[in-house]
């Protein structure tokens, strides 16, 4: 397998971000860190590797986006139009008016009509955020490859399919049981939990997993912005588990988020998650920000070092659980994910890498291959056949597979086509849709690829599914891959969170 040895400012992340970033090298053989050293030392066995020097750079373990629902990233931010009042929990905006046409029938168009180019944008997108992990990937008819990790999936090297479960929908009874005897036999359960204001009804959805001895080492529960002090304070510091923070989607739905204090109070791990696009940042940089903003807002006792650990070292350590190998730290053994940031404006260097904006992510590497970045330091890691697209202003090189032969580099300006020719002529890719369908059996292993939609739609007894008259689908434009003018114009106009994200535009310097 192949070897890469990265030299810059070096965060390891071993002890979370308890000691500054220093000058140092990364050495990777397959997907795996060998070592992290100083000054002149060398590890052998690299005589034959390829090295890049990032020069000021951070080095970081790559950033893990715990929470996303990525089906739905082709889609801009949505708001209820003429709705002021916050939504009680995620059982009430599903029954919005204009959600079924403004989220599900765009989403479903895209996941039947074009889904490889759909699973190509969203990647891209995800990466110009310096993301090498995310959770929240659609299921599918048959397997699919993907250039990121897949935290739902991932199998570390094991073979098994039990590490890790994941569900959007409420368990209750016997199947709230099983996610139970599952978490103590050591998976992860991430469970969307309590998403809501606080004395919504979804509150249950925790207080049924304390009832049922649920709150467990190995749970991450999603949101929880319902679980007020007294809730967290039932979860005991020696069983302590995760929550994944997503506060633009929580200030923006509800005008209330987390209590991330109160959670971390009882040694609770956070993590931060983007959610999706139609209420959430377009990456993990946008969601940093957004957690400043919110931490400053609401009073958290929170520092940018903290918020960093939130997308490396404690996704990380409830990872770790699960996978039986060191992830979101640059230790020995750990999985070769990493993720290179040029520091912003000033400050040190946990500030700097909160600051950072999509133009300064330098390089993205995902199981020790260099799948994302600037042109002259992919071509310097030796990255694998890769696209040109333009990000934040800067060129960068993609190494993602065309689909229709792996060996070779898709084009970008191919998966943007497909895409907006779905955009603009919606009947015909319903149409296109509905043949891919019907080319053979259904779930073949060589069927034509089909991604399934995660979230609800209560106007359509719960489930996402076809246009009902597909004369009327319309689709948004496909935003672009960053925090730009039209997203800010879209969030300021949003009237639920009441102004508080408005600091947002200036940290992106726009």
């Amino acid at each position: 397998m192949a070897q890469l040895v990265i030299t810059g400012n070096v965060a390891t992340m071993a002890q979370g971000a308890t000691e500054p970033p220093e000058r140092g090298r990364v050495w990777i053989d397959g997907d795996a860190v060998v070592d992290v050293t100083t000054g002149r030392r060398r590890v052998a066995g690299f005589s034959r590797a390829t090295e890049v020097d990032v020069g000021d750079a951070f080095v970081l373990p790559g950033l893990v986006d715990m929470h996303n629902h990525l089906a739905y990233n082709a889609l801009p931010l949505w708001t209820e139009p003429g709705r002021t009042e916050p939504w009680l929990h995620n059982k009430h905006w599903p029954d919005a008016d204009t959600y079924t046409e403004s989220i599900t029938e765009p989403a479903w168009v895209y996941a039947k009509a074009c889904p490889e180019a759909l699973l190509a944008y969203v990647q891209v997108r995800a990466m110009a955020g310096g993301a090498t992990a995310a959770q929240g990937w659609p299921t599918a008819n048959r397997g699919y490859r993907t250039v990121m990790r897949n935290v739902d999936a991932e199998d570390v090297g094991t073979g098994r399919d039990d590490l890790i479960y994941t569900s959007v929908v409420t368990k209750t009874g016997e199947a709230l049981a099983t996610a139970v005897r599952r978490m103590a036999a050591g998976s992860g359960f991430i469970y969307h939990c309590a998403e809501g204001r606080r004395g919504s009804r979804v509150l249950a959805d925790y207080t049924d997993l304390d009832r049922a001895d649920g709150l467990l080492p190995t749970l991450l529960a999603v949101h929880a912005c319902a679980v007020d002090a007294d809730g967290w304070a039932r979860w005991e510091p020696a069983e302590a588990g995760g929550v994944v923070w997503s506060p633009l989607s929580n200030l923006l739905l509800y005008a209330e988020t987390t209590l991330v204090d109160d959670a971390r109070a009882r040694g609770i791990t956070v993590c931060l998650g983007s959610d999706w696009g139609p209420s959430g940042t377009k990456n993990l940089l946008g969601e940093l920000k957004v957690a400043r903003i919110a931490a400053d807002h609401l009073g958290y006792d929170l520092t940018d070092a903290q918020l960093v650990e939130m997308v490396t070292s404690n996704p990380g350590t409830l990872l770790e659980r699960c996978w039986h190998r060191p992830v979101g730290r640059l230790v020995p053994g750990a999985l070769a994910d990493v993720t290179v940031v040029r520091g912003r404006g000033r400050g040190d260097a946990w500030t700097r890498v909160v600051a950072a904006r999509e133009r300064d992510v330098a390089l993205v590497v995902v199981g020790g291959v260099p799948r994302y970045g600037d042109s002259a330091l992919m071509t310097a890691a030796a990255a694998p056949p890769s696209f040109t697209a333009t990000v934040g202003g800067r060129r960068r090189r993609v190494a993602l597979p065309d689909p229709a032969d792996p060996e070779r580099a898709w084009s970008w300006r191919a998966v943007m086509d497909t895409l907006r020719a779905v955009q603009q002529d919606p009947q015909q890719a319903i149409a296109t849709a509905q043949a891919r369908a019907s080319a053979g059996p259904r779930f073949a292993p060589d069927a034509e690829l089909e991604l399934f939609l995660d979230m609800p739609d209560t106007r359509r007894t719960g489930r996402a599914g076809p246009p009902k008259n597909p004369d009327t689908v319309r689709i948004p434009p496909v935003p672009s891959l960053e925090h730009d003018a039209a997203y800010f114009d879209l969030l300021d106009a949003a009237p639920i969170p009441q102004g508080v994200l408005a600091p947002l535009r200036a940290r992106f310097g726009r």
